[in-house]
């Protein structure tokens, strides 16, 4: 796919730390304009008043990234968005991709990857990479659906249908992606909800174990304890909640 009529792409990196690494993006992206404004503020005036092909959004604990990008996507949803991060985490990743992210990168980024990554989103490359962007393509659905409907009976076969794959290579392809499985993806969008759900005082644990789409409480409670090391009774508890309920164990 060449440059789109009028000029080369444009990317807007919005990052403090876009010189590590600025360089050698610009020189294996030819066909991109590389923008770099680290201040959020200018960058989101930019991003809204020109033409931009894809972001690539800085997170840290300075400047947090999810309201920016739930921004960006509300405005130019066809814009991609791709996170670039020092304090990556699993629960950071589900939160970005719920949130409509693109892609997601530790720092330092992996060069190659990363114009991998943009390569495909622009359909810069012909052949392989365009099936490659097809899959990703469905892969990316699979996850919007995940996203919509985990506080539900959702099964693999089921998302995969969606993502128009095999289950053999949406798992795959998941995996590797998103660099957890599918079961453990699903589990923690449950008890990220779950835990907002215990901030308030007015549901029982039952009640958020159906609401956030286990079959019963004693795999919620199985469930949470495995991700937050501790029970949902205890997390409530440490909240300084006054509603007690026995967990089952």
């Amino acid at each position: 796919m060449k440059p789109k009529e009028g000029g080369r792409y444009r990317i807007l990196l919005i990052d403090p730390d876009a010189g590590q690494y600025r360089q050698g993006l610009a020189a294996s992206l030819k066909d991109c304009e590389i923008l770099v404004e680290p201040d959020h503020y200018r960058a989101s005036e930019y991003f809204f008043h020109n033409d931009i092909d894809i972001v690539l959004l800085d997170h840290s604990t300075d400047h947090l990234c999810t309201e920016l990008l739930q921004c960006f996507k509300s405005v130019k949803p066809s814009v991609a968005v791709i996170i670039i991060t020092a304090r990556g985490s699993e629960e950071l990743a589900v939160k970005v991709f719920r949130c409509g992210a693109w892609d997601y990168f530790r720092k330092p980024p992996d060069l190659e990857g990363l114009s991998a990554s943009i390569s495909t989103v622009l359909g810069l490359k012909q052949g392989k990479a365009k099936k490659d962007y097809q899959h990703m393509k469905g892969l990316y659905r699979g996850i919007g659906y995940i996203n919509r409907y985990f506080n539900t009976k959702i099964t693999l076969q089921q998302v995969a249908w969606e993502a128009g794959m095999s289950i053999s290579t949406f798992t795959r392809k998941f995996k590797k992606t998103m660099g957890v499985t599918f079961t453990s993806y699903v589990n923690n969008l449950r008890i990220s909800r779950a835990v907002e759900m215990l901030k308030e005082d007015d549901f029982s644990m039952s009640d958020i174990a159906f609401a956030c789409g286990f079959t019963n409480q004693f795999h919620f409670t199985r469930t949470f304890k495995k991700i937050k090391k501790t029970t949902p009774t205890r997390f409530r508890k440490a909240l300084g909640m006054k509603h007690e309920t026995a967990d089952t164990s």
